[in-house]
């Protein structure tokens, strides 16, 4: 999902967090499918991902991955200006591994390539850590157990919750919990901010109205 918009999405997937004893090997396997990531430039067929919108958002996006190495996460690929491309505001795809989910990158939205590996203890550790953010947009519940999937999505607080992989419909109901979006957009819920209800209140039914329930 970094790769997408190079991660400059409000609903990219940019925290994992995973048992301890999945952790290495999740965390070697995002590395070397990051690292293998093409940048560069965003009009030519080979390029995978390209470059942040602005110069002040690639020094914003640094300054979180600075704050990352600083708070003691461990830094696993990426990080730097490919070495390759001297003009454009273009950042590595970027992976952090056991990242404390009270450090800066963990709580705040970098909207760059970067993502967070979080270590949790078990399953329902996980989805405490999932849960103690202030945003609750967009999360994913990655499982071969349909079950599981459904169990855990139920316990999770965000507005959508994907199975394998990112998912949004904005043809449905679309929007965040706690301090992310407000309302929702699409479907039937996204129509009811521009209607009013309104109730009249009568002493016997006429006999033209029809009444649905």
């Amino acid at each position: 999902m970094a790769r997408f918009l190079t991660g400059q999405v409000c609903s990219s997937l940019t925290r994992i967090v995973v048992t301890r004893t999945r952790h290495d090997a999740l965390l070697d396997a995002l590395s070397a499918s990051f690292g293998a990531v093409k940048v560069g430039d965003p009009f030519a067929s080979t390029t995978e991902m390209g470059p942040l919108a602005m110069s002040r958002q690639r020094d914003r996006v640094e300054g979180y991955i600075s704050k990352g190495k600083a708070e003691g996460a461990k830094l696993a690929t990426g990080g730097g200006r490919p070495r390759h491309l001297n003009r454009g505001y273009f950042i590595e795809p970027t992976v952090f591994g056991n990242v404390d989910n009270h450090s800066t990158i963990a709580r705040e939205e970098i909207f760059g390539p970067v993502l967070s590996v979080i270590p949790a203890d078990n399953e329902a550790d996980a989805v405490d850590i999932a849960n103690d953010t202030i945003y609750g947009l967009n999360a994913s519940v990655f499982t071969n157990d349909i079950e599981r999937a459904y169990a855990t999505a139920r316990q999770l607080r965000s507005g959508t919750v994907g199975h394998n992989s990112f998912r949004t419909d904005f043809s449905i109901a679309f929007g965040g919990f706690k301090q992310s979006g407000i309302g929702r957009e699409g479907s039937t819920e996204g129509l009811l901010p521009f209607l009013e209800t309104k109730t009249v209140i009568l002493d016997a039914m006429p006999a033209n109205v029809t009444v649905t329930y």
